[in-house]
């Protein structure tokens, strides 16, 4: 990938007027007209940053021309620092050229999607604005894009600041330390079955599992309940590699799928319209126990916001999804976009955890 200047970032998220040379100023028609010569396999999760620019790469042109081939604007941006954000006409310009419909690229880019898409009064066909209004900028698996034919890093679009690989045991992040891009979970065994923990959570509640991942993570933070990654030999090591505030979501993500487990057996319960009294008062003392009693206060909280409902709504565990508005009257929360991140998704009042950062590195 190409190395980017500071005054080309910072020109490109004022939208500065000045542009390259080689990009013309009114759109060439003729352009963006056919396929590209060499076409990419695609990354789950990738920002359109990411995959146009290893599209330039990938058929050896520089990619201020491939953009020049979808319209005109500003120049182009390392992905690694922000994602990428199309006008109507870029998309299709680059459905063209990548050799997929423009649903195909919706389904695979969340970038392309229409709540991500330019305003029609935009006069560039591209921007790349300082921050993503969306998500975190993660580092992809190396090994996963080479898989897909690339060397060099690629990025991905995510609504939490990590992705967990399991094909390979690697957790990514939104740093960019060039030292350590990755932290290998071969030995971190109990990360490993987090992940698996929540995906199969994920599998069996449907889009309600993203809820009720961003409500565990608000009762961690309420709880006060920080693990100390100097407290342990294992992370405390770790810790003094790599930071403390780097390594401490993985000393925390245990206990945030347990957590994530336990709220997941009532919603799925009460969603589906099966959860019996009994069942659900005898819920919060055994979930109590569990956890401890730092985490009572905001475990009664959540619980007393779940109570069972006189009709379910199956479908939203089947795939089957209803109106927004149905799902938002019955259950209190709003169905997930995306990029939503677990602070708007939560119905619980959001605490900040202390020293946290948006962004890690900047």
């Amino acid at each position: 990938m190409p190395a980017w200047g500071r005054r080309e970032l910072d020109e490109a998220a004022a939208g500065h007027p000045g542009r390259s040379a080689v990009v013309a100023e009114q759109r060439d028609e003729w352009l963006g007209r056919r396929r590209i010569h060499l076409r990419l396999r695609f990354l789950q999760g990738e920002s359109t940053g990411s995959y146009v620019t290893r599209l330039a790469a990938r058929n050896n042109r520089p990619a201020q021309e491939v953009l020049r081939s979808m319209g005109t604007g500003p120049v182009p941006v390392d992905p690694q620092y922000t994602e990428m954000y199309v006008s109507r006409y870029a998309r299709e310009r680059l459905a063209t050229l990548a050799g997929h419909t423009v649903a195909e690229m919706q389904e695979r880019l969340i970038g392309l999607r229409d709540e991500f898409l330019m305003p029609k009064t935009a006069k560039d066909d591209w921007e790349w604005p300082w921050d993503a209004r969306a998500g975190y900028i993660v580092q992809a698996c190396s090994l996963c894009a080479a898989r897909r034919g690339t060397r060099s890093p690629a990025w991905l679009i995510l609504p939490d600041p990590w992705q967990v690989c399991l094909r390979h045991q690697r957790w990514t992040d939104n740093s960019r330390s060039t030292n350590h891009p990755y932290i290998d979970l071969s030995e971190l065994a109990e990360v490993v079955r987090a992940q698996q923990r929540l995906n199969r959570i994920r599998k069996r509640l449907g889009p309600a599992g993203r809820w009720v991942f961003a409500d565990a993570c608000s009762i961690l933070v309420r709880s006060g309940y920080l693990e100390d990654p100097a407290q342990t030999r294992q992370w405390g090591v770790l810790a003094a590699e790599l930071g403390e505030q780097r390594v401490r979501p993985l000393a925390q993500f245990s206990r945030l799928s347990l957590l994530t487990r336990d709220l997941a057996w009532l919603e799925v319960r009460r969603l589906n319209g099966v959860l019996g009294s009994t069942e659900y008062q005898d819920w919060l003392p055994r979930t109590t126990s569990r956890h401890g009693y730092r985490f009572i206060e905001p475990l009664t909280v959540w619980h007393r916001q779940h109570r069972p409902l006189k009709q379910g709504i199956p479908q939203l565990c089947s795939g089957d999804v209803p109106s927004s508005t149905v799902v938002r009257r019955v259950t209190g929360h709003a169905l997930p976009s995306p990029l939503a991140p677990v602070e708007e998704l939560t119905c619980l009042p959001w605490v900040r955890m202390p020293n946290s950062m948006d962004r890690l590195f900047l």
